[in-house]
């Protein structure tokens, strides 16, 4: 197993790693065109894109789609598209934002037997509902890790804390039995280096469904768009530092 350098770490372009996780396809297009710029992910078997470049984002994803993805604001979070479904009938959630370089759609794969938002809203509620009763910061932490893991299904939902010094403590935590615990642990600033942590800042959500992936990498077509110009920061698939693994 290769050796993880932690001091090149804080040196890291995170905001441009340059792929996305595999479990995703994303798709780059000019702002004023809507023809494809670049892609990442498996679209040549998912969406049936053998030969992707400059072809319209309309004909790829359908023309609402496209012009909502248009409309996305610069400098604020992704907007849902809604469900998106292939030639297959492989269902997506369709996502877009937009970017330096133009027009970002995100496409990951939709959760089967998803629950009705009505019973969201109800364990949203009773999640607010015993988050209220909690009579110190410990039992607030502790209720919140337990009831997001409820609500998500994740492996291990940690509550993490920055001190003064940069380091960082988990205040709370629950996971699967089978996890080794990190509750009370401290670890050095390093940990979670600076440009990472103004990464979070601004993307408050990242998942990793699957920490062995071989990441993919992005592709760009002939043309403005190059790879020093595209930044991943807001892209919910975006590959994670090793870092942060």
């Amino acid at each position: 197993m290769d050796t993880l350098d932690l001091t090149a770490c804080d040196r890291e372009p995170i905001h441009a790693p340059g792929a996305i996780q595999p479990h995703g396809l994303l798709l780059v297009a000019d702002p004023s065109s809507l023809k494809l710029l670049g892609v990442a992910g498996d679209v040549e078997s998912k969406l049936g894109l053998s030969d992707w470049s400059g072809q319209p984002l309309q004909d790829v994803i359908g023309s609402d789609f496209a012009l909502r993805a248009k409309s996305a604001p610069a400098n604020r979070p992704a907007i849902y598209l809604g469900k998106f479904r292939t030639s297959d009938g492989e269902a997506f959630d369709a996502s877009a934002h937009r970017a330096e370089c133009g027009v970002i759609v995100e496409l990951e794969p939709a959760e089967h037997g998803s629950r009705p938002g009505g019973v969201l809203l109800g364990e949203i509620e009773a999640t607010a509902a015993a988050l209220e009763r909690a009579a110190s910061i410990d039992e607030l932490c502790a209720i919140a890790a337990k009831e997001f893991r409820r609500i998500t299904g994740y492996d291990r939902i940690m509550i993490y804390r920055f001190l003064d010094d940069d380091s960082g403590q988990v205040l709370g935590e629950d996971r699967d039995p089978s996890m080794r615990a990190f509750m009370h642990h401290r670890f050095p600033a390093t940990d979670i280096p600076k440009q990472a942590r103004a990464l979070y800042l601004r993307n408050l959500v990242r998942v990793i469904p699957d920490v062995g992936y071989a990441p993919a990498p992005l592709r760009f077509a002939d043309g403005p768009l190059r790879r020093s110009t595209f930044r991943t920061r807001r892209c919910a698939a975006s590959r994670p530092s090793m870092c942060s693994i």
